[in-house]
């Protein structure tokens, strides 16, 4: 599955633009600027007097901890295409963890149907650069919303059990 989706969307390499749009996402994104942003808005968590801030700043370091203890546990080679040469291994994906974790602060902050369907869009949008770049499988990418998505599920348990 992994190869017959990057074979797919490598299938519109000739269309520039989308190599642009999936370049330009995947560098304004990388994890080192998604924790940077990341920042920007736990601060202003923090000044919005948010009762969960540290939960979720917590969470969100929880987050991006597993993520590469996983890297490092699986070891997993990255793609092996003509195109890239991207060091490191390959699952789960840092790109996509660390840009749903930023994803997720944005969605507690905004309640705007459009604002959501945007970010959506963009954690898609992220899902598909990585892979057409040549960086990782599909199966990293969903990894990485998987992880996402069980921390959430255990944020939302600790918050709740914490608020009653």
């Amino acid at each position: 599955m992994d190869r017959s989706v990057y074979l797919l969307l490598r299938g519109f390499a000739d269309a520039g633009w989308l190599e642009a749009y999936l370049s330009f996402l995947s560098y304004i994104f990388k994890p080192s600027h998604a924790a940077v942003i990341f920042l920007i808005v736990a601060v202003i968590y923090y000044f919005k007097k948010d009762p969960h801030f540290w939960l979720y700043t917590i969470g969100a370091g929880a987050s991006l901890a597993i993520g590469a203890a996983m890297k490092y546990t699986f070891q997993r080679a990255r793609p092996d295409v003509e195109h890239a040469a991207f060091d490191g291994y390959s699952f789960p994906s840092m790109h996509v963890l660390s840009f749903m974790v930023l994803v997720i602060l944005l969605f507690r902050l905004s309640r705007n149907i459009y604002v959501r369907a945007v970010l959506v869009f963009l954690v898609i949008s992220m899902m598909i650069s990585r892979i057409y770049l040549g960086a990782h499988y599909l199966s990293d990418t969903v990894a990485s919303v998987i992880v996402i998505a069980l921390i959430l599920h255990v944020l939302e348990e600790v918050k709740a059990r914490f608020s009653s």
